[in-house]
């Protein structure tokens, strides 16, 4: 017993000694944080192999210099960037993490239904004019009444706090939102969902499934890297499996969300459990991928994708 007890800490020394490090960077205060928080207390990336370093970075411009300059191995983002990337002849590739998306929130009187009649609707629009939402908002609305949004309607684009707030002080007849924020409003009876992105999505004939935002890296480092990537995936994959199917594990979890109050943890909670993918990317999805592609590149235009007109090969990893 002594002898195997003895040999058990020498593995677990060695396999301490000898894992391999992945940095990734993350927002500070964003969501992906949640799951690489609950990776390193679970201890998940030294049961895999390997030693996660998370580098907590300030915005979304700076994780992409991070991750292009080699700061870090990975980041989170969206595919549209892998895509252009790519197009532009920088290598990154990209693995799905979250369907989680925000969608259309109007107060609970307003007259704002499905139907969406946003004719001369003052519209606040999180981000700026090619951001991801408010494309597949237009597209939607030009397929279904045959005009664009941008011309009907009032948009103004703005970051998230601050459109939250200008909607508690009716200063907007809707706002479209990023999940987070739709979640801390929807807290408020006084406030409704109107629409979901995914439902939208889904209006445009993407399947469901569509993954939102996604583990980026360069393909050189992956070549180089892949047996410590694939362990990452592993250890990600087992934290995603707790988070979806245990309330419990969410008690580790909760420090890092900033949630003020039960409703609002639970809110914030159900949303991201909503957007885990539970399967593998499929040939249907990147078919999906590809006409998302086209319908959005032909509304953002260059200020989107650059030059390119298609979904540049490779963009999805899929090994």
């Amino acid at each position: 017993m002594k002898l195997l007890i003895s040999l058990l800490f020498s593995f677990l020394f060695f396999v301490g000694v000898n894992a391999q490090t992945i940095k990734i960077g993350s927002l500070q205060y964003g969501s992906v944080n949640w799951e690489l928080k609950l990776i390193k207390e679970l201890e998940l990336d030294k049961k895999n192999g390997i030693d996660l370093e998370i580098v907590e970075l300030a915005s979304k411009n700076a994780a992409a210099v991070a991750l292009q300059g080699g700061a870090v191995d990975l980041i989170v983002t969206d595919w549209f960037w892998v895509s252009r990337q790519r197009n532009e002849g920088r290598l990154f590739s990209f693995v799905p993490h979250s369907m989680a998306a925000g969608g259309l929130i109007a107060s609970t009187n307003s007259k704002i239904s499905q139907d969406i009649d946003l004719k001369n609707k003052k519209i606040g629009i999180a981000g700026g004019q090619v951001d991801k939402g408010w494309l597949i908002f237009r597209a939607f609305y030009k397929k279904k009444y045959g005009e664009d949004l941008i011309k009907l309607s009032k948009p103004i684009f703005g970051a998230p706090p601050l459109l939250n707030k200008k909607l508690k002080q009716n200063s907007f007849d809707a706002i479209l939102t990023y999940w987070p924020y739709q979640a801390k409003l929807l807290t408020d009876d006084n406030f409704k969902k109107v629409i979901d992105i995914r439902d939208i999505l889904s209006e445009l004939g993407i399947p469901r499934g569509m993954p939102v935002i996604g583990w980026v890296f360069k393909e050189k480092w992956v070549g180089e890297s892949e047996e410590v990537f694939k362990n990452f995936l592993k250890a990600s994959d087992v934290a995603k499996r707790l988070m979806l199917e245990s309330d419990d594990i969410w008690e580790k979890v909760r420090p890092y969300m900033n949630a003020s109050d039960d409703k609002l943890f639970k809110n914030l909670r159900d949303i991201y459990r909503e957007g885990i993918p539970t399967g593998k990317f499929t040939d249907n999805q990147l078919e999906g991928s590809k006409k998302l592609y086209s319908i959005l590149s032909k509304i953002g235009g260059k200020e989107l994708v650059g030059k390119a007109t298609e979904l540049s090969p490779g963009t999805f990893w899929r090994n």
